[in-house]
């Protein structure tokens, strides 16, 4: 009789041995990345511009020009559904972009857009198209004299974004920005001009 129980207890044990190390063994579920929530950060690349100047009668930018760009971003996303996200996000960046034609000087210093993101996440990933209002701080100057204004335009552009770790994210980001052209007042005559803006930043942010 206490063979028995003995030799039922020595089953009982490896059974129960081997169950655990088919459970320690188990694959665990992937993270499920969401989302849905509030975001901060800071991005930084490049910014060049194409000016154009559609009234020749007037002095205004016909040059090409360029730096860099460095600000902050905030926005909200949603996840909409396991594989899609949409959200706005608002940004202000410093700019570095002028042009000159002779005595005639074009700077862009600033802009600001706020955009509607949208688009496609996996595992970790959320790539997105974005477009939006863009708002870009001009100065020109003729000799002595100056004037600026903050000119109205639109933005388009794509984007990828990933979790690094915890609830920290990277991108990598293109944009468009319209900077309609605009007749400035000025002493010696009108300045007219505009550009066509690229840029391509990257940036970290974190997610509440």
């Amino acid at each position: 009789m206490r063979r028995s129980m003995l030799a039922a207890a020595c089953f009982a044990a490896s059974v129960a041995s081997a169950q655990a190390a088919d459970a320690y063994s188990f694959s665990p579920t992937p993270m499920a990345y969401n989302w849905t929530g509030f975001h901060i950060g800071i991005v930084a690349g490049l910014a060049g511009g194409q000016f154009q100047n559609n009234a020749p009668t007037n002095i205004g930018p016909l040059d090409e020009g360029g730096g860099f760009t460095g600000g902050a971003v905030i926005g909200y996303t949603h996840q909409l559904s396991p594989n899609w996200a949409a959200g706005i996000e608002g940004d202000i960046s410093y700019l570095d972009i002028d042009a000159r034609t002779g005595t005639a000087s074009f700077e862009e210093q600033w802009m600001g857009t706020l955009r509607v993101r949208a688009g496609y996440t996996w595992d970790r990933y959320f790539a997105y198209a974005t477009a939006g209002v863009a708002m870009t701080d001009v100065e020109v100057g003729l000799g002595t004299a100056s004037n600026s204004d903050t000119v109205v335009g639109f933005t388009v552009g794509a984007g990828l974004e990933g979790y690094i770790t915890g609830n920290w994210t990277g991108r990598i980001e293109y944009l468009f920005v319209d900077v309609p052209e605009e007749t400035f007042t000025i002493t010696g005559g009108p300045i007219v001009g505009g550009s066509n803006n690229h840029v391509g930043r990257v940036g970290v942010s974190y997610r509440f």
